[in-house]
């Protein structure tokens, strides 16, 4: 493969204006052939500030172009498996925003057409690439915490910031409620820190009695892990406050972690002591570019390696099958081991 991808975007909505087509269009490692999307004015007005070569209203126009050689996908959920199909069916290498999908099925369908079509297939898990959950995760790796005990992690939403697509709310189209919209990005990041650990137990409590929804605006959930780790999760839609809150904390034998902003404290000879890395703590903002740019140069150097990326479909299907799993536990008002219902 040349050095230089050729990518096409289908989606035109607010996270491909505000971050995939200024990263593409800013790599040097790819060329911003085409964009499309359903409504043809937005994918022509995109095309036109950015200075992008073509636009479509219909996706399967782009991906008949010879000179793409990979896309994002940036559709509503409902859309992912349709889109992901088509695509690899064509011969492209797929990164595609999370979540997957709204069922674990429809992952896997898609990692099975990517065997077959021999084309990458990678989620778009940008926390992953957060320069402090990098860090974070090279620690938990080299034993540093000791061994992790607990993970506490919640991202509450002040109820006027809450995602404003109102597709997000449509549980047809989303296949949740802020389970799929925040709680899937924090279990993910967790679960990827501490190197995967198995799933044993859920135990959760959805409500939507705040917002008017059809789907929850609020889920606690208790997670048993192999290694014998406790994980607690809370995220919301509905937070009664000024201020969002998104954090992480996990607890070791040795010390404690803390995400966002990012605290490093560790028992050396029998104190505990801050040893945070030294330099200017990067903004939330800043953070949030980064994981994105991260995000997609490791896409491209994956596909210019050859190389198989962190975040690809077969861990999308095994999180979906947990993200299952929690809203079972939820409805079901019991404790729920991951693939009981087979």
């Amino acid at each position: 493969m040349a050095d230089k991808l050729r990518i096409g975007i289908i989606g035109a909505g607010g996270i491909s204006q505000l971050v995939h087509v200024p990263i593409v269009k800013k790599h040097p490692n790819a060329e911003l052939v085409a964009i499309a999307d359903l409504e043809m004015t937005k994918a022509a007005m995109i095309a036109d500030k950015f200075k992008i070569p073509h636009f479509y209203r219909d996706p399967e126009r782009l991906l008949a172009r010879d000179d793409i050689d990979a896309v994002h996908v940036n559709t509503p959920t409902n859309s992912h498996l349709a889109v992901a199909l088509a695509a690899l069916s064509a011969g492209k290498h797929v990164l595609i925003e999370k979540p997957i999908a709204r069922k674990a099925s429809e992952a896997q369908r898609m990692v099975e057409a990517a065997r077959t079509a021999n084309r990458t297939l990678m989620v778009a898990m940008n926390l992953r690439f957060r320069p402090d959950c990098t860090t974070l995760r090279k620690l938990i790796e080299a034993e540093e915490l000791g061994r992790i005990i607990t993970v506490r992690s919640r991202w509450l939403k002040k109820t006027d910031r809450w995602s404003r697509s109102p597709w997000l709310s449509n549980a047809r189209i989303s296949g949740g409620g802020v389970l799929m919209d925040l709680g899937i990005q924090m279990l993910d990041v967790a679960l990827w820190s501490l190197g995967g650990p198995a799933v044993q137990r859920i135990s959760a409590h959805a409500s939507r009695d705040r917002l008017g929804f059809r789907v929850e605006d609020t889920l606690i959930a208790f997670f048993s892990l192999a290694g014998d780790v406790s994980l607690y999760l809370n995220v919301t839609w509905a937070f009664m406050s000024d201020e969002s809150e998104a954090q992480t904390i996990f607890s070791g034998t040795k010390g404690t972690a803390i995400l966002n902003p990012l605290k490093i404290t560790k028992e050396v000879q029998g104190s505990l002591v801050n040893v945070t890395p030294a330099g200017r703590p990067l903004r939330p903002q800043e953070l949030y570019h980064k994981s994105y740019e991260g995000e997609i140069d490791h896409f491209y150097q994956s596909l210019l390696s050859g190389s198989a990326p962190i975040s690809g479909g077969e861990e999308a299907v095994m999180l979906m099958e947990i993200i299952e799993a929690t809203y079972r536990a939820a409805s079901e008002r019991r404790e729920v081991i991951p693939g009981d219902d087979k």
